[in-house]
């Protein structure tokens, strides 16, 4: 087995200049691919654009800051897809940043280069550097509580307290998976630590402040009957348990793409051997290892997104940064090294898949870039016919279609806000759009035309409370290759 008992030797690395520099260009390559990409936004990122306008301490099915950081960056830069994703790239460069200093500050000079290293080629780190999500201000929040944690620690400083609960107060603000850092901090200090290093009244300031700033959003739940965290419970819900050992095989599986082949693997050897032989280890390791088991388990009695666990890597980063420049074995330093260049391999590769949007040289069966094309195509076809027919309304039966649609006849000009609506038979609301734009709670008019658009060449009238219906036409685009996306649009007469 590894093990830390191994005397520190002289480790030399890139010049610091060297490594800054690196950082600075990989992110900026990525600030690149967003501005020439042609993958549209996903379902989620046009939801949260949506979100941006109205700003708000909370929506449907997450905490608001997601909505904050594009409603800032689309202010400045406008509404293009970049901008809407420009704070992704920019955010892991940051937390990279974070994470050097942390380790700087524990453990040694070139822990810290290594870190930031490691980061900004994960593979976590090179997809979301494209996508905006609700797991990267999660990580950047997330990586301050952990770097101010450790203050407190070496410097017995409470005013580093009140500033982990600051930051872990806005890790909430992104995302509820938040709740993880604190549960295992409590633990870790109650097993370890009681009272040695980190004071009980520091975990009271640290759960305070934390609590203080995400009772905006609670409090926006106690207004909105608990929408977000419902959904959240909803999704964790494990009443309905089915046992499925593939669903854990996927997960587990998808770990290795997460953080990357070989790193993921290094990472699991060291934390196995490392438990409770030195306090920071022990910390980083307990807000980190048992996320992952938490959902890997959820995977085998539900389903779980590889991306659930993604916190956990941040004290993988930090771990493996000081094991590298501890351990004296020559192996070790062989796999992680072929471990992080296999990782700037796949971070290339997937700037390559963002700036030409294909997969070349590898050849797909399904290819899943065609979830993110021709929708801005065929939003221009929608718009000549909603002119065309004077139409009021537009309504749409999935939240994919709603959700993009909304974004590329809108983000210009907002001339169709508030004109598009959902049809659906669920009674309890699903998505934010269902529980938002309901067609069948929304005030109609006698005679006003409404655009119904479909996937299938089929309409019955009284689904829509209909006088008459026509169709008007069918639109088509092409996505990848030889496949296309299609609609067929119809206009109906309110009874």
């Amino acid at each position: 087995m590894l093990s830390l008992r191994n005397k520190r030797e002289s480790f030399i690395l890139l010049n610091t200049h060297v490594v800054f520099f690196i950082l600075i260009i990989i992110t900026t390559l990525r600030i690149y691919s967003l501005y020439v990409s042609p993958i549209e936004l996903s379902v989620d990122e046009a939801q949260y654009w949506h979100w941006s306008r109205n700003i708000d301490f909370g929506y449907f099915t997450k905490p608001p800051l997601i909505a904050w950081m594009i409603s800032f960056s689309t202010f400045i830069c406008g509404n293009e897809e970049w901008a809407v994703r420009l704070f992704s790239p920019i955010t892991h460069l940051f937390i990279s940043l974070v994470l050097w200093v942390t380790a700087k500050f524990a453990f040694d000079t070139n822990s810290g280069k290594i870190a930031a290293l490691i980061w900004i080629f994960t593979p976590a780190a090179s997809l979301g550097g494209f996508i905006i999500s609700t797991d990267t201000p999660l990580l950047f929040f997330w990586s301050l509580s952990v770097y101010f944690l450790l203050v407190s620690f070496k410097e017995n400083s409470s005013f580093s307290s009140l500033f982990v609960g600051i930051f872990l107060g806005f890790a909430f603000l992104s995302k509820y998976a938040a709740l993880y850092f604190l549960i295992f901090l409590i633990i870790w200090w109650l097993i370890y630590d009681r009272n040695k290093f980190l004071k009980f009244k520091d975990i009271l300031i640290i759960i305070f402040i934390s609590a203080l700033i995400a009772s905006t959003n609670l409090y926006w739940n106690y207004l909105n009957d608990f929408a977000t965290i419902n959904h959240t419970i909803s999704n964790a819900n494990l009443s309905k348990i089915n046992l499925n050992y593939d669903n854990m095989i996927d997960f587990l599986s998808s770990q290795f793409l997460v953080f990357g082949p070989l790193l993921f693997l290094l990472y699991l050897l060291v934390v196995i051997d490392s438990f409770f032989k030195n306090r920071d280890i022990t910390l980083l390791a307990l807000i980190s290892l048992p996320i992952i088991i938490l959902i890997t388990i959820q995977s085998f009695l539900k389903i779980a997104n590889a991306n659930w666990a993604v916190t956990a890597y941040l004290g993988a980063t930090l771990i493996l940064s000081y094991y590298l420049t501890l351990t004296r074995s020559n192996i070790f330093k062989v796999f992680f090294y072929f471990g992080l260049l296999l990782n700037i391999a796949i971070s290339l590769y997937i700037l390559m898949i963002t700036i030409n949007a294909s997969f070349y040289p590898l050849n797909l069966k399904s290819n899943p870039l065609r979830k993110n094309l021709g929708f801005e195509n065929l939003a221009s076809k929608m718009h000549d016919t909603f002119i065309k027919e004077k139409i009021s309304k537009i309504v749409f039966e999935k939240r994919g279609d709603i959700s993009r649609f909304n974004y590329y006849l809108n983000r210009h000009d907002n001339k169709f806000e508030n004109r598009f609506f959902i049809k659906t038979n669920s009674l309890v609301p699903s998505n934010f759009y269902e529980s938002n734009f309901n067609y069948d709670l929304v005030n109609k008019t006698k005679g006003e035309k409404i655009l119904i658009v479909k996937n299938i060449s089929n309409l019955t009238e009284n689904t829509y409370n209909l006088s008459e219906s026509k169709f008007i036409k069918r639109i088509t685009t092409k996505t990848v290759e030889n496949l296309e996306r299609t609609y067929f649009l119809y206009v109906g007469t309110i009874k």
